[in-house]
């Protein structure tokens, strides 16, 4: 017996086949006979993809929330092959197992061109399985039969370079298999586009300094797990540039609203993109409905004085990344700019973040006499209290003394408001919206092509994609070249990337561990006493330190759990980890 997914048939194109409910169990034979079923077992397929609020979020330079678990652990270094948890090895090779299910027992099926397509997306999603784990952990076994409970398991772990060969060649396989857009019912599934950019994220993660940097793992006695041993190098990054080429010159993907008139509307198009159901810059995504309850809930990621417990928000060394307007660097140092931290800043930040005093909408019946204006409140004010003579401590509805929800799981001073829609009133967890998760875009595409541009000397082409971006967010044009513009274009992908589950693999891939992991800050933000014991209206805004943080080099790659180790003896553990 097989377990399926059902496929709901839904008028609106906008309602992908990922919209389904669990279906009972069916013979296994009846699954590789009706193509409906087949399809069915590719949605459960799909509906493994992680995704998260905070997938990798918490874990790296971006955003915190109050808590001690995971996140505590990678941040602070408390690693180990007893803890691997979050990196999910048994789940992607129970994925992957599924997919070489279908692969065996597909050809049951009479050859149609669904058949094709089928074939395509499920090699599209066992590649993707296999780029999550070599992504965690450099090489792993390449598996493509499904092991019955009497084979040998254990297999020894493929090089690097093997990997990335085989997730490459995949990717080419389900390319010429799938086709180049799904409309209607079938809106959501893989396409060729989404293939080829599975493809080009591949290349340029194995073409980056990780993998090509012998010394960060010298003295390894297996060093062909973890990246190249040849000197190559200039050809993977030319093979990371015509990937992502590749999906250019399909020419059917564009950048959302590429052309803003000011700084105010290129701010509301990137709020936009982000809460809209589909546009030119899907390659590919996963839809959630509210309409048949299957939306997902913001009330973790709301702030605490609307209902929500605000899990992510950004820190302080994020919000300090955020250029001015005029692309300059920000600088706490400078006494204007520190007086006002969020004012005259990059247009992405005001459609990413709340931070003290920025709209957000009314506040319930109950609170809005608290807050007429509907703003973020994370400050305390300093109020004279003329009967006890003394200072009198008022907070705001969304900060950690809120009387709304005390404590609430972020001390950063931030919430993240990307992808949350604003006009969804939160009352509680059972709160849905609908969310169209972006996997891959055409933004990335770009920022990959301009990366290998980059490092390939051709400084004018990668400036030709970068200010691209630029434009859309209303940022003026990068001119710099060599060092500088690498330094400007990994600063351009962590702000348009942000909170899309990108920065914690590009600090590794670049080998920036030891400056994305210190210990981090948020902001205290206080409305003073003046001297004249009126209260100011115009807050003093603090970096202060909210969490600790450290670096050590064997995070690079992630253990294999102990428990996988002693289930095959093969495995070889990845370097730092007893």
């Amino acid at each position: 017996m097989v377990s399926v997914l059902a496929f709901i048939v839904v008028s609106s194109c906008n309602e992908s086949f990922l919209d389904t409910k669990p279906l009972t169990e069916f013979p296994e034979e009846d699954v590789w006979t009706d193509p409906a079923l087949s399809e069915a077992y590719i949605n459960d397929l799909y509906n493994r993809l992680p995704w998260s609020w905070t997938n990798t979020t918490n874990m790296v330079d971006e955003g915190r929330s109050f808590n001690v678990g995971a996140e505590h652990g990678v941040n602070n270094m408390l690693i180990t092959p007893d803890n691997a948890s979050w990196d999910d090895w048994g789940g992607r090779y129970a994925s992957i197992r599924a997919c070489n299910i279908f692969l065996e027992n597909i050809d049951k099926l009479p050859a149609t061109e669904l058949k094709d397509r089928m074939v395509g997306e499920v090699t599209f999603l066992r590649a993707w399985y296999y780029h999550m784990l070599v992504s965690y952990f450099g090489g792993v076994p390449l598996i493509t039969n499904a092991y019955s409970l009497n084979d040998d398991f254990t297999l020894a772990r493929s090089s690097y370079a093997d990997c990335i060969k085989f997730i490459a060649d995949e990717c080419d396989k389900a390319a010429d298999l799938l086709p180049l857009v799904n409309t209607g019912n079938a809106s959501g599934r893989a396409t060729k586009g989404a293939a080829l950019a599975l493809k080009s994220r591949t290349l340029l993660y194995a073409a980056s300094d990780l993998h090509n940097n012998a010394t960060e793992y010298s003295g390894f006695s297996n060093p062909e797990l973890l990246g190249y041993t040849d000197d190559n190098r200039a050809d993977r990054w030319k093979a990371a540039q015509d990937a992502a080429k590749a999906v250019i010159d399909l020419g059917i993907y564009s950048l959302y609203r590429p052309d803003p008139a000011s700084g105010e509307e290129a701010s509301q198009n990137y709020e936009d993109f982000f809460t809209s159901r589909q546009s030119e810059e899907d390659i590919f995504v996963r839809f959630y409905t509210s309409s048949i309850n299957r939306g997902v809930s913001a009330w973790s990621v709301n702030p605490v004085g609307y209902y929500g417990i605000e899990t992510v928000g950004a820190i302080t060394e994020l919000v300090d990344d955020y250029e001015m307007a005029d692309g300059t660097r920000f600088s706490r140092s400078n006494p204007e700019q520190a007086l006002e931290p969020y004012k005259n800043r990059d247009p992405r930040l005001y459609a990413t973040l709340l931070y003290e005093g920025a709209k957000w909408r009314p506040r319930s019946p109950d609170l809005v006499g608290f807050d007429p204006v509907g703003v973020l409140q994370v400050g305390t004010w300093e109020k004279w209290d003329n009967e006890t003579n003394s200072i009198v401590n008022i907070y705001g509805l969304d900060g950690r003394n809120s009387m709304v929800y005390p404590g609430g799981y972020n001390n950063t001073g931030t919430v993240m408001i990307k992808f949350v829609d604003r006009s969804v009133v939160v009352t509680d967890n059972t709160t849905q919206q609908d969310l169209t998760w972006r996997y891959f875009r055409y933004g990335e595409i770009l920022l990959n092509y301009a990366e290998a541009s980059i490092e390939l000397g051709e400084d004018e082409e990668a400036r030709t994609y970068l200010n691209m971006i630029r434009k859309r967010a209303g940022m003026p044009e990068i001119t710099e070249s060599g060092d500088a513009l690498k330094e400007r274009y990994r600063n351009e992908r962590r702000i348009e990337m942000v909170f899309e589950d990108q920065r914690f693999f590009d600090v590794r891939r670049w080998l920036i561990g030891q400056e994305a992991y210190q210990a981090v800050h948020g902001v205290e933000v206080v409305y003073e006493l003046n001297p004249d014991k009126t209260t100011a209206t115009v807050p003093t805004i603090t970096p202060v330190q909210i969490m600790t943080g450290s670096w050590e080099d064997k995070a690079y790659f992630f253990p294999i759990s102990r428990e996988e180790i002693n289930k095959n003896d093969l495995l070889i553990q990845n370097p730092g980890y007893n």
